[in-house]
């Protein structure tokens, strides 16, 4: 997008009041990351001084926009004011989802829930995120995403079934956050917390099927269509943290008056779950298990999806393609969004290959003018496990 249609970026009280005009803008976006991470700057003028020292107070919930499009509601954690000798100010905010106070405030130890048949997960999450205004789920990633991009996204995976992600207990633990305990639990259910645009709690993972969104090429053939990518590019392919196998052994789901049953034991393979580009790969030293013991692991399915988790979650690092383009707004007309897919290209290297935005990271200064630096990764290298009930 160039420079000459900056996109506008919004901010807007429950008062119908906005603000538009800032000095910087940072704004990480990442999948994995519920939270989010928005500061901004502004400087203005004069007779606009008391009105933004009004305005902009920590724990104002305010929605921001880019280009009107609806990039969800953000808290003002922090307002930081810088005032000159000639009576100049600059407010400096950072701001975070609305998921900021529960992340980081803590479960009541007494929430517990014990059942003999498995229950709803979203009826227990609830019980934690109710006393901070949260009151309902939704599992539409494919939905959210869309209206993030401010454009519908074509071949979306299923919603989530929301009722089907259950356990038969979850028990709060002393001076937990409500972000450790609900980790805790839908982490073993193949999803992710995430927050939709319009305010809801979020169960998701990550939607491989969609159509693309953008297309980013590194090439000097001006024939080539699609944003191009800004000045050098990092590619990372690592062993880092990575492992050729992943073995999870459970524990017996024996429950009083039934058989005794064996503890479940399962191994994943780099090479079966990520056949197209192995998160690990080695000539040296081509065995290298992470092995965990799961006592949550009761039957082979869990504990498949427990090995899934643990091999995807570092796969987002294994091979990472970095590099910035032009604009908050692809030339497809859709706001760079994280979890979209794209096709990425290329020439120096022969690349070509569909690849996943992980993160996108808006920056606006007075001297680069408005740029998007985004962290991609191939499809199907983050893997959260097997979600129950399909979607």
């Amino acid at each position: 997008m160039a420079q000459g249609n900056k996109a506008r970026v919004r901010m807007t009280f429950a008062d119908g009041t906005a603000f538009d005009e800032w000095t910087s803008i940072q704004w990480r976006d990442t999948w994995t990351d519920p939270l989010g991470d928005l500061k901004l700057e502004a400087a203005p003028a004069r007779a606009r001084i008391f009105e933004y020292r009004d305005k902009l107070q920590k724990g104002e919930l305010v929605t921001v926009h880019v280009n009107d499009v609806n990039q969800g509601g953000f808290l003002i954690q922090t307002v930081q004011t810088r005032v000159s000798p000639k009576g100049g100010v600059l407010f400096s905010l950072q701001c975070h989802t609305p998921l900021v106070t529960p992340f980081e405030g803590s479960v009541d130890p007494k929430l517990s829930f014990k059942a003999q048949t498995d229950a709803p997960v979203s009826d227990i999450l609830l019980k934690a995120f109710g006393p901070y205004g949260f009151g309902s789920f939704t599992g539409d990633e494919a939905a959210s995403v869309s209206a993030l991009t401010g454009r519908r996204i074509g071949n979306g995976r299923p919603a989530v079934k929301i009722d089907a992600l259950k356990a038969d207990q979850a028990c709060a633990q002393e001076g937990e956050t409500v972000a450790d305990f609900t980790k805790r639990i839908v982490t073993r259910l193949g999803t992710a917390l995430r927050m939709s645009a319009t305010g809801t709690l979020m169960l998701s993972a990550p939607d491989y099927d969609q159509d693309p969104s953008f297309t980013i090429v590194q090439s000097s053939d001006p024939r080539v269509g699609g944003d191009r990518f800004i000045d050098d590019i990092e590619i990372e392919d690592t062993n880092e943290n990575q492992f050729s196998e992943c073995r999870v052994r459970g524990n017996p789901n024996d429950k009083a008056g039934t058989t005794q049953t064996s503890a479940p034991d399962v191994t994943v393979t780099s090479n079966f779950l990520f056949p197209n580009r192995p998160a690990y790969k080695s000539t040296a030293a081509s065995y290298k298990p992470l092995i965990i013991k799961d006592k949550n692991a009761r039957d082979r399915d869990r504990a498949l999806s427990v090995a899934k988790l643990a091999m995807g979650k570092r796969a987002q690092n294994a091979f990472v393609i970095s590099g910035e383009v032009d604009g908050f707004v692809s030339t497809t007309g859709r706001v760079w969004t994280a979890g979209t897919l794209g096709n990425v290209r290329i020439d120096a290297i022969g690349f070509r290959e569909p690849m996943l935005m992980l993160e996108r990271h808006f920056s606006q200064n007075p001297s680069s003018g408005q740029r998007c630096r985004v962290r991609l990764i191939p499809l199907h290298a983050l893997v959260l496990g097997d979600v129950p009930g399909g979607g």
